[in-house]
């Protein structure tokens, strides 16, 4: 069935996950603006056309049915020419093999060890601006701690880091062309791939080296895996981080009660991470339909596709009462923010620490801080992953 058939038989919303103008101007407003006035599941002609569902239930059958809903194509119109990401593009049962060899190495006690390098890496990044009294936060902290953490734990020599940090912010920069992103992603993967033979010949104490000699279902991993699964952590872990950091600071920066609270009282600050990651869940995942299915009353047809706005889970009255407020005395915290089913993020016990590291150091030696008003509004990224490309904050230094 052709595009234009499956607009003529279900709700038609006419939105542009790339360009909706509210979306740019505001990407949080924006989508709590689609909430409200789309139907619950539309297709929107935009980008080849394609489903996006705007509900609790719908997200999870979306997200829990893979069966259905694949991971197949990470992106809208569908790419066949994109990189394999592994675990994060296969679907079960091939997915559960690589997801279950990479999941020791993210627990809670693996990742243990590196809570006072993280602390150590923030409060370097942190007293380098706080005598300044302002700076421009997702360029001098939000971008280089998960760099500083994903290099640590692969085995890259922190002697680089300028280096690796420079191809992270061209790769993610708005401003960079999609013929000079793939430039980039190739510069990336030859950094990994150097890396992988470097260790191959000489193993080390490290993710990549551990990986490398590792049995995995009587075998070991073939290079293309091993560095699908380092270009998929490297995208994943800086750039979760680096957006959770800066929507939950933007928030706090126009929030004087929550920023006493968490000065008075740092024991919320888990609270806190995890209330922001709701409210400002920053991830729109799309799906590939591979079996005709009926969602909501709509069929939808294999070949289609589908965007998951994960936000709408955390933003459910029924979950969270109020969910446009931000508050640190929630019963529980139910969101998507990690995603869901399957595919929940392999790091959430790592991006939670350094979050938490992060917010008690920055309160601890920053205190009370505002948004600085540059003169021009804040350019938002839209698309799979919604981000503030930079935010300047300000505060008065401590003597």
């Amino acid at each position: 069935m052709t595009a234009q058939a499956a607009a003529d038989r279900g709700p038609v919303y006419d939105f542009d996950y790339f360009t909706d103008p509210y979306v740019l101007a505001d990407v949080h407003t924006g989508y709590m603006r689609l909430k409200k006035a789309a139907p619950p599941l539309f297709w929107t002609p935009r980008n080849g056309g394609h489903w996006v569902t705007m509900t609790t239930e719908g997200a999870t059958k979306v997200l829990r049915h893979p069966e259905i809903f694949s991971s197949k194509f990470l992106s809208i119109p569908p790419n066949p020419q994109q990189p394999r990401m592994i675990p994060e593009s296969l679907d079960p049962p091939e997915h559960r093999a690589f997801r279950q060899l990479l999941r020791p190495f993210f627990e809670g006690k693996a990742i243990a060890p590196l809570e006072a390098r993280i602390t150590e890496w923030t409060e370097q990044l942190i007293d380098a601006v706080a005598a300044k009294g302002a700076c421009e936060f997702v360029d001098t902290i939000a971008s280089r701690l998960p760099v500083s953490v994903f290099m640590e734990i692969f085995g890259f020599p922190l002697d680089r880091f300028e280096e690796f940090r420079a191809l992270v912010t061209r790769y993610f920069d708005h401003n960079t062309s999609e013929a000079m992103r793939a430039a980039t992603a190739g510069e990336i993967l030859g950094v990994i791939a150097g890396l992988i033979h470097e260790r191959t010949a000489n193993p080390q104490n490290d993710l990549i080296s551990t990986l490398i000699t590792i049995d995995f279902e009587d075998r070991k991993l073939a290079f293309d895996e091993l560095m699908s699964i380092a270009f998929l952590m490297f995208l994943a872990g800086l750039d979760t981080v680096t957006n959770a950091m800066t929507f939950g600071m933007r928030h706090l920066a126009h929030d004087a009660t929550l920023r006493q609270r968490i000065i008075d009282d740092p024991a919320c600050i888990p609270n806190a991470v995890e209330e922001l990651m709701r409210r400002y869940t920053f991830i729109t995942t799309p799906r590939y339909i591979v079996q005709d299915h009926v969602m909501d009353g709509v069929q939808l047809r294999a070949g289609e596709s589908i965007l998951v706005p994960l936000m709408v889970v955390g933003w459910d009255e029924k979950l969270n009462p109020d969910p446009e407020t931000v508050s640190v005395d929630r019963p529980a915290y139910r969101h998507a923010g990690f995603g869901s089913g399957v595919h929940t993020c392999l790091g959430l016990h790592l991006a939670r620490m350094e979050l938490v590291i992060f917010y008690r150091t920055w309160f601890k030696r920053i205190g009370h801080f505002h948004e600085v008003d540059t003169g021009t509004p804040l350019q938002m990224r839209a698309g799979s992953v919604l981000r503030i490309e930079a935010l300047t904050l300000g505060w008065t230094p401590q003597a």
